[in-house]
């Protein structure tokens, strides 16, 4: 056992400092801390043994019949989840004030040490004098002597504690010691730490740690409003995120030259922001394919709107976003703002958009990219199909799973006659699902149909991704929305390019895989070489003609993906040649270096511009920016939806029945006779 003993010449100036002198014996050694004048200790750990602590005299700062001043340091909740004492947190709050001398940056400083002292000591208190240059507080029972006063050094904002007498009356313990109030303001501070470690702290396990910590009950409604002010705390007031924004679009532009970041508003209020990065531009333009995914989804900031987003796949089909933007709502002049902007930063590079069929997506992106270059997302058209086929009154799971697979070779026939071949099964199975499908245009999204390259990309699933891997950061506000999207895209950047380091062979583990899927299927193909470079490959039941010279095949897979399908992997294993050399340069690690090959400099905040009086902004540099204030919103009627609608193929958790253990059916429904 070894017991420290450390005497101090001047007072410490916050918890940090206490914390900074105990933490190096966190783990093996208790610390007293004496104050030579007053002979105060506290103890900032516990023992690791059973030997009999030592006692010190008490300062008794509290309302407890016996007081303590014993502060606990970050390694004491560990230590005590082995023994069977389990202390409140709140008792660290007892000294939030140390005592005559403890200076405070501002008075809220010295507000929210009030706060935690009545909070750790548990009783009631109320300000005689409170200004932000004298600051005077006394127990709320009559005739108890507690009392701390405060004044600003020489004019300045820094408050000193003057008078510190915080002696309750024994007399009045009972009354000292009755419930103390709940302030979301100042109970903020409380649970701060915990925010910063855990962002999804739920408003009923703050009501449950609030009465096991400190004994103090909480409505919901009470906790609700503690998270509220503990996220303006940490991230900052919603409103106050706009007015930096315009700063922020020029720190981006300045310190990685390339990249777009623009705004737009109206009388002063903030209305669409793009935001593309030059790393992800060049990346986009040097490497990747011409295919974006493009969708939207709803922030549930205090302001609300939409965030709109367009994603491009690397050279591994990994996720590789171009470009984001928040605008007000889904519609179509926020579309066409947005997609122009992404049209400007594509240097003429002709692309294949993805898409749901929003009538806003449907009309810009046909105005800006045109018709033939717009492919609708398989999924969704899927779920509108299985909508319409429950309107049919068509009984029998089994007939809808036999229509969606009809739908599905319709939609993954890469060949004019085998279309034709499912789509006249679908006739003969109903007519109106048929008529459905020749009116909702399937030169969108049925392979053979639609004209232009397309990469063998049928959905949106990687921008569904994307607004998934959001999914936090959607919760907050747009300038910390902005930052926190920087560096995750920054670490998911550096993941794929150490990622890269591990290929095995010359492309990605994901085209490795269906690679050697295509090789495996193509053993029992038979080969007749022809001339001009032309082969006869018969599969048992076709025969089909691969052109080694012109990189095609009748089945189309090759030209369509990129990829050598199973007939023209046996065509390569009769020549002995290297299958690598026969795929897409675009799935080639070297491409994979190329379009992760730029740099993406961090963004930093020490120099952040000052607010003037009239609410714009000013960096050190003279660069004045406008003031912008949030955009207008009104709320909608009803109850906010918490949950998004989800897909009709998602996987649903089976109900089990606790009467008769049968699937499909809960208790209330139960018809099966009891064994």
């Amino acid at each position: 056992m070894v017991w420290v003993m450390v005497f101090l010449s001047h007072d410490l100036e916050d918890e940090d400092d206490l914390d900074n002198v105990v933490s190096h014996s966190d783990d093996f050694a208790n610390v007293y801390l004496v104050d030579i004048s007053s002979v105060e200790a506290i103890e900032a750990n516990i023992p690791n043994s059973q030997d009999p602590p030592i006692t010190f005299p008490s300062s008794n700062a509290s309302c407890d019949s016996i007081p303590t001043t014993m502060m606990l340091s970050r390694g004491f909740a560990s230590h005590c989840a082995d023994t069977e004492y389990t202390p409140l947190e709140s008792i660290r709050f007892r000294e939030a004030i140390l005592g005559s001398g403890h200076t405070f940056k501002n008075a809220e400083e010295f507000r929210n040490a009030i706060y935690q002292m009545s909070l750790g000591g548990r009783f009631e208190y109320k300000y005689k004098k409170n200004s932000p240059t004298h600051m005077s507080v006394k127990c709320s029972v009559d005739g108890c002597p507690w009392k701390i006063t405060a004044h600003a050094v020489e004019g300045n904002v820094i408050l000193r504690v003057h008078t510190y007498q915080v002696n309750h009356n024994h007399i009045a313990q009972d009354e000292c010691s009755s419930k103390v109030k709940v302030s979301s303001k100042r109970g903020a501070v409380v649970v701060e730490d915990v925010f910063r470690t855990t962002p999804d702290y739920l408003p009923r396990q703050i009501c449950k740690d609030f009465e096991r910590d400190h004994g103090v009950q909480l409505t919901y409604n009470q906790a609700w409003h503690l998270k509220e002010k503990a996220k303006e705390r940490i991230y900052g007031v919603p409103r106050d995120s706009y007015t930096f924004l315009p700063w922020l679009c020029h720190r981006l532009r300045e310190i990685n030259p390339g990249t777009i970041a623009e705004y737009t508003s109206h009388e002063g209020h903030f209305m669409q922001l793009f935001i593309a990065h030059a790393f992800s531009i060049q990346g986009f333009i040097m490497g990747c394919r011409p295919v974006l995914a493009i969708d939207s989804c709803h922030l549930s900031g205090p302001y609300k709107g939409a965030l709109l987003s367009a994603i491009a796949y690397d050279a591994d089909d990994g996720m590789f976003p171009l470009a984001l933007g928040v605008v007000s709502s889904e519609n179509y002049e926020d579309w066409y703002w947005f997609l122009d902007k992404l049209k400007g930063v594509l240097d003429g590079k002709e692309v294949v958009i993805i898409s749901d069929r929003h009538q806003g997506i449907l009309r810009s992106v046909s105005e800006l990219f045109g018709t033939g270059n717009h492919a609708y997302c398989y999924r969704h058209v899927k779920e509108n199909f299985s909508s319409f086929f429950n309107k049919q009154n068509i009984r029998g799971k089994k007939g809808k799973e036999d229509a969606l697979l009809l739908l599905d070779s319709i939609a993954y026939a890469r060949l004019e006659i085998d279309y034709n071949e499912a789509f006249e099964k679908l006739v003969r199975f109903n007519e109106n699902l048929a008529k459905w499908v020749a009116e909702n245009n399937p030169e969108h999204w049925a392979m053979s149909k639609f004209l232009k390259k397309r990469w063998d990309k049928m959905t949106t699933n990687i921008a569904e991704a994307f607004n998934a891997w959001l999914r936090e950061e959607r919760h907050q506000t747009i300038y910390t929305l902005l930052l926190m999207h920087m560096d995750k895209l920054v670490a998911m950047l550096d993941t794929h390019i150490r990622g890269t380091q591990k290929w095995k062979s010359v492309v990605g583990p994901k085209t490795e895989e269906k690679l050697m899927s295509n090789i495996m299927r193509s053993g029992p193909i038979s080969v007749l070489p022809y001339l001009g470079g032309t082969f006869k490959v018969f599969t048992g039941e076709v025969y089909l003609v691969v052109d080694m010279n012109q990189r095609t095949c009748t089945c189309m897979t090759w030209q369509m993906s990129g990829l050598p399908c199973a007939h023209v992997c046996a065509v390569i294993r009769t020549l002995r040649h290297d299958v690598y050399d026969y795929i897409d340069p675009c799935f080639h690690v070297s491409m994979q270096d190329l379009i992760y090959s730029g740099q993406f400099q961090p963004l930093p905040t020490h120099n952040m511009p000052k607010l003037g009086a009239d609410g714009s902004l000013q960096d050190c540099a003279g660069n004045s920016f406008p003031a912008l204030q949030p955009p207008h919103v009104r709320r909608p009627p009803g109850r906010p939806r918490q949950r998004r609608i989800e897909s009709q193929f998602c996987h649903k958790r089976a109900i089990h029945c606790s009467r008769c253990n049968g699937v499909g059916h809960n208790r209330s429904k139960c018809n099966n006779p009891l064994p």
